[in-house]
């Protein structure tokens, strides 16, 4: 795997040599844990129809609820 030098430089700036691995990592994780999780609600809407605009802001404020709490977590760890 290869990145373009100037994102190398920005990301060892930010983390150091050795955290840059575990980065990068992290990121892929989470793209891969997005893209699975894009293709989980589109074979469920495939078969189950639309979710109602209702569904959707109930999911999204649960969703920025969990993403607050983890904030608060990675912030006191």
């Amino acid at each position: 795997m290869s990145l373009p030098e100037g994102t190398v430089h920005a990301l060892r700036e930010m983390v150091g040599n050795r955290g840059v691995s575990a980065l990068v990592a992290a990121a892929v994780e989470e793209h891969l844990r997005n893209r699975a999780t894009a293709s989980y609600l589109d074979e469920y809407e495939r078969e189950h129809g639309a979710f109602s605009n209702s569904e959707k802001r109930t999911a999204t404020d649960i969703w920025s609820s969990a993403e607050r709490r983890e904030a608060g977590w990675r912030a006191a760890g």
